[in-house]
């Protein structure tokens, strides 16, 4: 069971770099011979092909103990490498506090948390009984995924069919469109037995959207006086769903992993 949340913490971990994989091919695919590749980009990639096939192997107890640690440890220190390099580093030199990257700074500080869980002993199994607590769970966990899939498709139809934004790419609508997906097969599973393999991507998903709001909610409060004439309501409404969907997916995951649980039960 513990190693089995190191399993959902790396999958957990390779679903938030998803969309950082996703945005270096799209720019791949737009720029074509244009687009120069650098060793962050097949960091990246590396890592989040390692952790999503290794967490799944996890999660299905195929445990490799030294390929999960080198995974999650190189996880650690190239998140580090980048916060030390994009955050602490400028601060340091500009002797000010600036913008902070939630998603690498927390991301870094849970691998830890998935390396320690592959060291911890597992008790010894317990009798279970499932009871009818379970089912509102697993209805609440699908009612959030259902709102979420909605705002998903919300932000993806008002960014396609927009003209001029300051911040949105038409990326941002493809990420929606993945997120919905992942909401979907929240619905579909929610309804008999919610798994990790939906929720660990789902929550990870959801977890870029609401660390990305943050981002854009600095960049907003920082220099928003200097370009606010550049940004129309549509744009603000997008930056509005990231939050609701990030916050939706994370409840929904919560809950549908709460579904999962059964209750201790006294031996006979």
């Amino acid at each position: 069971m513990k190693k089995q949340i190191s399993g959902f913490i790396m999958l957990f971990l390779g679903a938030t770099l998803l969309p950082n994989l996703s945005s270096f091919l799209y720019s791949w695919a737009l720029n074509g011979t244009d687009f120069e590749q650098n060793w962050i980009l097949w960091v990246t990639a590396s890592l989040t092909v390692l952790l999503i096939i290794f967490g799944i192997l996890t999660l299905l107890e195929k445990t490799i103990l030294i390929a999960n640690f080198v995974i999650l440890l190189g996880f650690i220190f190239f998140q580090g490498w980048m916060l030390w390099q994009n955050q602490f580093k400028p601060w340091i030199d500009n002797s000010e506090i600036g913008l902070l990257d939630y998603s690498r700074f927390l991301t870094f500080i849970i691998a830890f948390i998935g390396i320690a869980y592959l060291f911890i002993k597992t008790p010894g199994k317990t009798l279970t009984t499932t009871t009818d607590w379970q089912k509102k769970w697993r209805w609440t966990g699908v009612i959030f995924a259902i709102l979420g899939l909605g705002a998903s498709i919300v932000l993806a139809v008002i960014v396609l069919s927009g003209d001029k934004f300051f911040f949105t790419t038409p990326f941002d609508a493809y990420l929606g469109i993945g997120i919905a997906f992942f909401f979907l097969l929240a619905i579909l599973f929610g309804f008999r037995k919610p798994d990790a393999l939906i929720t660990a991507p789902l929550l990870g998903l959801s977890f870029n959207f609401l660390t990305e709001y943050l981002w854009l909610d600095q960049i907003l409060r920082k220099i928003g006086s200097q370009i606010g004439s550049q940004i129309g309501q549509d744009e603000n409404t997008i930056v509005a769903l990231k939050l609701i969907i990030g916050t939706l997916g994370i409840f929904a995951s919560l809950f549908l992993m709460i579904a999962t649980k059964k209750r201790n039960s006294k031996p006979d």
